[in-house]
């Protein structure tokens, strides 16, 4: 439930150290100068800071270490959270009646890609490590908000499990992506804020995004759907017998009652509205 397979990883530096060496941080130099360059993501000129040298920068064949910048704190995440709660998607009350404990910081880390699909380029996430919210996935990140990563954030990373060469084969495999389409590799890690919190009796797992409010959660107290369904199934029945009002004083006089009938259609529309709203209102006030 939730990032409950995520939370099981311990941070282990011999691990992060053994993962590292399997795919070390490419560095790429001038050709002109030798010096280290620096890597801006999806850009394939890089001007060299010493020499000043205009660099062609081929990242196909390197793997690229980032981290995405947070700017969410707790406070700000916890609300992001509330909202979310206090939304359309959930049950009513939730971010009232729901006991949220404290979060957990971590950085998940995510192999990006971006790849040449029939000439336009299309940016790939998967998982780097074990991960239920597959939402995540989803996330759009942009050059601006990745940095390289520090390994001062070693102490809140999440160890990566899912070496590249599985992902390659897995998007070669369900996704059509030949090797050669892969214009550029990069394990990025996400921060994210792990919360937990009960509702009627049962434990539920949320994530905001630290960088940008967004919350994810694939199990949670949804809307229940059965009695929106009910009330319209029975609006629309309803409103379809008041529709055949004018049908039936058109046949039953010869056609002289028409008129009548479609005044008697709206006066029985306009009765009926007023009970279905309110039971409608209730229902939302409830639910």
């Amino acid at each position: 439930m939730g990032l409950r397979l995520i939370l099981s990883f311990e941070y282990n530096a011999a691990v992060m150290d053994e993962f590292a060496a399997a795919t070390p941080e490419t560095q790429i130099l001038c050709h002109q100068c030798a010096a280290v360059l620096p890597i801006e993501q999806g850009s394939q000129f890089v001007t060299c800071e010493f020499c000043g040298a205009t660099n062609f920068v081929d990242k196909s064949g390197a793997v690229l270490h980032y981290a995405v910048r947070a700017t969410v704190d707790e406070t700000a995440a916890s609300s992001a959270l509330r909202r979310w709660m206090g939304g359309n998607a959930t049950v009513k009350d939730l971010d009232k009646k729901a006991a949220i404990e404290r979060p957990s910081f971590q950085m998940f880390p995510m192999w990006l890609m971006r790849v040449d699909m029939s000439g336009q380029e299309k940016v790939v996430l998967e998982p780097a490590a074990a991960l239920s919210i597959l939402d995540i996935t989803e996330l759009s990140i942009p050059a601006s908000d990745l940095e390289p990563y520090d390994h001062t954030m070693d102490g809140d990373a999440i160890v990566p499990t899912v070496p590249i060469e599985t992902v390659r084969k897995w998007l070669a495999d369900n996704q059509k992506i030949a090797a050669g389409q892969i214009k550029e590799s990069s394990l990025v890690h996400l921060p994210l804020f792990v919360f937990k919190y009960r509702f009627e009796g049962r434990e539920y797992t949320a994530v905001v995004d630290a960088a940008s409010s967004q919350v994810f959660a694939s199990i949670y107290p949804s809307k229940r759907e059965v009695p929106y369904v009910a009330i319209g199934s029975v609006g629309c029945a309803l409103y379809f017998c008041a529709a055949l009002i004018p049908a039936v004083s058109f046949w039953t006089t010869d056609g002289t009652g028409f008129l009548f009938g479609i005044l008697g259609y709206i006066v029985v529309a306009i009765l009926l509205a007023i009970p279905i709203f309110g039971i409608a209102a209730y229902i939302s006030s409830r639910v």
